[in-house]
């Protein structure tokens, strides 16, 4: 699909890919049948974006129809909580943000009622290195502590807003180890909502996912990113911008715990955008289905649209997203983030 096929099929809130021949066998599991994808952001959001670039090829895979729905709502819990509620019949499956969902685990967010290692992980888009990567953006600041995360880490007398949603871990987190009088909104429902935020000027930062509106925010000139929060030693959409090694070895945290529970952050976040679907899918229907995304990722239309929608085209295994989720939630881990990320006080809505 083109870029504007995808803004106008996203602004509908659901879209069709049907099957055509692909790589899976025309009687598998799937064939003729219709599989209900739900993107757990608002229209124009990364997942949106991501579900709408890959349907058709997960469609023509599994000789299938793909249905594109987009669910926003708390933070994305309301996707997830419907797709983890969810027939493990194969038919409904959707996306998700591993450090996302880990996030409200670690600050037990009261909405996520399910268990994050007993969903079924389907392969994704790899986090870290480019197109889908989380960053922290800032307005456009040329000088004082918004000039550089190097100054915003240094600089401990001026008072900086942050926009984010319950369960945000990142902001507080690193505000907490630094010791920064940073006050943290959580007032907004969604991503698009915080990027308004930002817009209309209710605070200066924000850690989100990099692509669509966001990337957009930076390349109009209105934003720029402080740094990639990511454990790879460079970022491949803009090299010059830090990435969490560098910052940890020039201005190091005062604490090494403080400089664990970073870590343990960045490599969750690294988890990047995984498929997922309920708890307790047979083992015949999740392969089919990680056969699929595997497949599809590696397709020349799916990688083309997936660039020009500023999303990583690197593909992440279902072993890969279930280890950084196994890190996220050892209990060492837990107990480290939780010293420095206050538990949730509000229910995502």
């Amino acid at each position: 699909m083109s870029v504007a096929m995808a803004v106008v099929a996203a602004a509908c809130g659901s879209s069709k890919s049907a099957a055509s021949s692909g790589g899976g066998s025309a009687h598998g599991p799937f064939a003729g049948k219709t599989i209900h994808l739900i993107s757990s952001g608002s229209a124009g959001s990364n997942h949106d974006l991501a579900a709408r670039a890959i349907a058709p090829f997960i469609a023509r895979y599994l000789h299938a129809t793909v249905d594109v729905v987009d669910m926003p709502g708390g933070g994305q819990l309301k996707a997830w909580t419907y797709l983890a509620d969810a027939s493990p019949n194969g038919l409904t499956i959707g996306t998700s943000d591993v450090q996302g969902m880990l996030a409200n685990y670690w600050e037990k967010v009261p909405g996520q009622k399910f268990n994050v290692a007993k969903l079924t992980y389907l392969g994704g888009m790899a986090g870290g290195a480019g197109g889908g990567s989380k960053v922290m953006f800032a307005v456009n600041a040329k000088t004082g502590p918004l000039s550089s995360i190097y100054s915003l880490l240094q600089d401990k007398t001026v008072k900086v807003r942050a926009v984010g949603s319950v369960g945000d871990v990142t902001v507080p987190l690193w505000s907490k180890v630094y010791h920064l009088p940073l006050t943290d909104l959580t007032d907004y429902p969604d991503a698009s909502a915080e990027l308004q935020a930002l817009l209309r000027g209710d605070g200066q930062i924000s850690s989100k996912t990099w692509g669509g509106s966001w990337s957009s925010f930076v390349t109009s000139g209105k934003g720029k990113v402080l740094f990639a929060n990511t454990m790879h030693a460079t970022w491949a959409v803009d090299p010059s911008v830090p990435t969490v090694p560098s910052i940890l070895a020039k201005v190091p945290p005062p604490t090494a715990e403080g400089k664990a529970a970073i870590i343990a952050n960045s490599e969750a976040e690294d988890g990047g955008l995984a498929f997922i679907g309920p708890p307790g899918m047979s083992a015949s229907l999740a392969s089919a289905l990680r056969a699929a995304v595997k497949w599809a990722m590696a397709q020349p239309g799916f990688v083309s649209q997936a660039t020009k929608s500023n999303l990583s085209t690197l593909y992440d295994s279902p072993a890969q997203e279930m280890a950084a989720v196994q890190l996220g939630m050892k209990p060492a881990t837990v107990a480290t983030i939780r010293k420095y990320v206050p538990l949730s006080t509000g229910v995502a809505s």
